[in-house]
């Protein structure tokens, strides 16, 4: 979805790049009850006895149909739809960082300015103590450790309609009336995307929200172009400063909206998603592939009951 809720404009090479997709062909449709119904079977899927996905798109703006008025004997059809489930926990990631790093570097600089102080003055028990200042903010700022963070996932499905619509007449009890009919191909995709979770950083400390949110800015670097790219302040005088921005709001807002940029771009997103799997661990990661074929059951699930129903209308598919 993009960041305004809006459906994407995407290809059916963009869907058949997807984790899942499945394939359907359909003759004498009505374009607009076979895609009132497909938005509302996708809203009856359940999960733990709640419904899974939130659905997106609307006729009036995502159902296509060109040259539908009377008289105009053919014309075409394209439609999309997009269903997004709640984010889920799925585990941790893991995450190498300097837990002390903005206090090695504060004592550093106070060593050194220390040390300074004692050596005009030709007091070595000054220049002493700021010796061993330095000495162990070396120690503190070049120590390191390893932290977890949460990821959560969505599971994503996308469908797009395309074909030729045409004109027929119908006989119903008595009346003679004119309607609209397609031959559609029709392809459902699905995807789990995955992100950071920002919602318990309050629990972390604030030496491992500042490392998350400068790995964040990497992953996000290692995607989109040269001039999109975000600084990174984690060298010596990043450390320093971090202690002016310590704040959950202050490392939490960041990550939201690095994340937040990927809405505008399917793409993007299933890049960041590869990205984050591989700092998840091996168990977690089987659970994702497992997750991957629920996915595509739930789209053949989607695609055999659009055929029922096809049926059921009287309307006929090809495939």
């Amino acid at each position: 979805m993009s960041s305004k809720g809006q459906v994407p404009d995407y290809t059916r090479q963009d869907l058949r790049k997807a984790t899942r997709f499945v394939e359907g062909d359909y003759k004498g449709i009505n374009p607009r009850e076979f895609y009132r119904r497909l938005k509302r079977r996708l809203e009856e899927f359940q999960v733990a006895n709640d419904f899974k996905y939130q659905t997106f798109g609307d006729q009036r703006e995502d159902l296509n149909i060109l040259s539908e008025n009377v008289g105009e004997k053919t014309g075409r059809v394209e439609g999309r739809q997009v269903a997004e489930s709640d984010w889920e926990l799925i585990g941790n990631g893991s995450l190498e960082y300097k837990p002390y790093g903005p206090h090695g570097a504060l004592a550093l600089i106070v060593g050194l300015l220390v040390t300074l102080v004692g050596g005009l003055a030709q007091d070595m028990r000054v220049a002493a103590v700021g010796i061993v200042a330095v000495l162990g903010g070396g120690f503190l700022y070049f120590n390191t450790d390893t932290g977890s963070f949460p990821l959560v996932r969505r599971d994503v499905i996308r469908v797009l309609m395309t074909g030729e619509v045409s004109e027929r007449t119908i006989d119903d009890d008595d009346e003679t009336r004119t309607d609209i009919f397609a031959n559609m191909s029709v392809i459902y995709a699905g995807d789990t995307l995955v992100n950071v979770y920002t919602g318990d950083m309050d629990d972390m400390s604030w030496t491992l929200r500042f490392a998350l949110m400068n790995q964040t800015k990497r992953w996000y670097n290692s995607i989109v172009a040269k001039e999109y790219r975000k600084d990174v302040s984690d060298g010596f005088f990043g450390y320093l400063g971090a202690w002016t921005s310590r704040s959950v709001r202050s490392h939490r807002q960041p990550i939201e909206q690095l994340q937040a940029d990927f809405e505008n771009s399917f793409e993007l997103r299933e890049a960041y998603t590869d990205t984050l799997l591989d700092e998840l661990a091996p168990d977690v990661q089987d659970q994702i592939d497992e997750q991957h074929d629920e996915l595509r059951s739930e789209l053949e699930e989607l695609a055999e009951e659009m055929d029922v129903y096809v049926d059921r209308e009287g309307l006929e598919p090809t495939a």
